[in-house]
């Protein structure tokens, strides 16, 4: 976060509106690439602990404690999405819209004081609840602490949320990556102490999920308030939740896209069979971050600064979901080809195998989420949350019916098929309600070649599945590494694009190496 000037109390800092799109440097679409890769190189690292605290979680935990784990983990993030009632989301807002130099100043205190009674609130509300949880998600009211520490965990990340916002509204990529990596260190080794050397099972590692949230919250809660001026505006908190509360709703409803059909499972089947899937979905959430939530933390900061007065923003965003379909494609294949030999090579238990046919359709919903983001967006520039949370609330209702009839039916496959054609309804009900307001010519054509090329790609791999081991790396590597030189063969890119692309990347790398230097 830059330093800004000292205002004349000790409490407190001052800082400079943010100045409009074309005073900020870098075209929107190399800014856009900037953030996105800093934002991506912070869920690489997410995911490569992932990668290496799996080991322990699949060995040293059963199917049915892993399911478990995954239920807890999933009503976290409901408690955090319901519980911050939109106010990071509500903050971005304002500081993006309203040019009030006084209401910059009031901003983030004023949001960082309503998270901070929320937190409070729905920490009790848990901490009372927990019998009642733990019998009902664990199957055993002895582990009402255990979700206890949840509900402590999901608290500390509301708090987390405003600052964090506060980091990406000022496009400050590189300080939320500090942020993230400082959490995931306190994580992994939590971990790797709680549950890998102690053995306390689940509840280990619901303490160390704890101890990572609260030691990144406090970090970043006092490097904010050192920064900002202590300024609170009653006034704000309307405009905060009018236009936060809705989004909150709306993520809570994509939730239930994303996660909700591990209750469904747990309901309809075991726990066991939520392990299972949820460790297929971990892996597809490979997708989530590596390039829908890395490009999604650039795009919706920067996709609404270029929708501002200057300009409507339409050919940035037709660009944009292009080259978003064709690299998100290429991350689906790899996931999809490459998902059984990496579980494989985690865990020898024969039931986390079932990835094989699990990975692609959860992948492929990740991309169409991601395509849901770029479309929304517009929705986000004019205000209209509402229609944001309707269509989204659509959505998870029709996810949770498909799931209740094709998971009886197909089990874990159905619940992964019923949400990648969810998601496929909710970018259609956001693209219909977006068009009203800004109408842009997407690229359907080319998404629809992404599609088939991936459908085929992967449909190849699966031929040599019962091959050994390295055979079947070598045969599917060479799929993937296929994708690219299809692109040309599918008119996804013209050659004389492409070299464009290798020559701007190589200016890219030159200015980087002179910064460095």
């Amino acid at each position: 976060m830059t330093p800004a000037p000292h205002s004349d109390t000790p409490a407190g800092r001052s800082h400079t509106p943010a100045p409009p799109p074309s005073e900020r440097g870098p075209h929107p679409l190399r800014r856009l690439v900037q953030q996105s890769g800093l934002y991506a190189l912070g869920n690489v690292v997410v995911k490569a602990s992932g990668l290496l605290l799996a080991p322990l979680y699949l060995n040293l935990l059963t199917e049915q404690q892993f399911g478990y784990f995954a239920l807890l983990d999933v009503t976290a993030r409901v408690v955090i999405t319901v519980g911050g009632l939109g106010l990071a989301a509500g903050l971005l807002r304002v500081l993006t819209r309203h040019t009030d130099p006084e209401e910059h100043a009031a901003v983030p205190l004023t949001a960082l004081a309503l998270a901070t009674g929320a937190a409070l609130l729905w920490g009790g509300l848990l901490w009372m609840a927990a019998p009642a949880l733990a019998r009902l998600l664990l199957d055993d009211g002895a582990m009402a602490w255990t979700v206890r520490l949840m509900g402590l965990y999901a608290a500390a990340k509301v708090v987390q949320s405003v600052p964090l916002m506060l980091i990406r509204a000022r496009e400050r990529a590189g300080l939320f990556l500090g942020a993230t990596f400082t959490e995931l260190a306190l994580l992994t080794g939590g971990v790797v102490w709680l549950l890998g050397h102690l053995n306390r099972g689940v509840q280990g590692i619901m303490e160390a999920y704890l101890l990572a949230a609260a030691g990144s919250t406090a970090l970043l809660v006092g490097a904010m308030l050192w920064r900002i001026r202590w300024r609170l505006r009653r006034a704000l908190a309307a405009p905060l939740l009018r236009f936060g509360v809705p989004l909150a709703f709306a993520a809570l409803a994509a939730l239930v896209l994303n996660l909700g059909d591990r209750y469904m499972l747990k309901a309809l089947a075991d726990a066991g069979t939520v392990g299972v899937y949820d460790w297929a979905g971990r892996l597809g959430g490979v997708i989530n971050m590596l390039f829908v939530q890395s490009f999604h933390m650039a795009f919706n900061v920067i996709g609404l600064k270029v929708l501002g007065p200057e300009g409507d923003g339409r050919a940035v965003y037709r660009r944009v979901f292009r080259h978003y379909v064709v690299w998100t494609g290429w991350g689906v294949v790899g996931l999809s080809l490459l998902a059984l030999d990496v579980t494989m090579l985690l865990s020898e238990r024969p039931a986390y195998q079932a990835v094989d046919t699990l990975i692609l359709p959860i992948a492929l919903g990740f991309l169409l989420y991601g395509l849901y983001y770029i479309v929304a967006n517009i929705l986000y520039a004019v205000g209209n949350s509402r229609a944001i949370a309707v269509v989204v609330v659509g959505a998870a209702v029709a996810n949770l019916l498909l799931n209740a009839v094709f998971i009886p039916w197909l089990g874990a496959l159905g619940a992964a098929l019923t949400t990648t054609a969810a998601y496929g309804l909710l970018l259609l009900f956001t693209l219909r309600a977006a068009q009203r307001h800004l109408h842009v010519d997407y690229a359907w054509g080319k998404l629809i070649r992404v599609v088939l090329l991936i459908l085929v790609l992967v449909s190849l791999g699966r031929l040599g599945a019962d091959a050994p081991p390295l055979v079947r790396l070598a045969w599917r590597g060479g799929l993937i590494l296929a994708y690219l030189p299809l692109l040309l063969l599918m008119r996804l890119y013209t050659l004389a694009e492409i070299r464009v692309g290798v020559a701007r990347m190589r200016d890219q790398w030159r200015a980087f190496r002179r910064e460095a230097a």
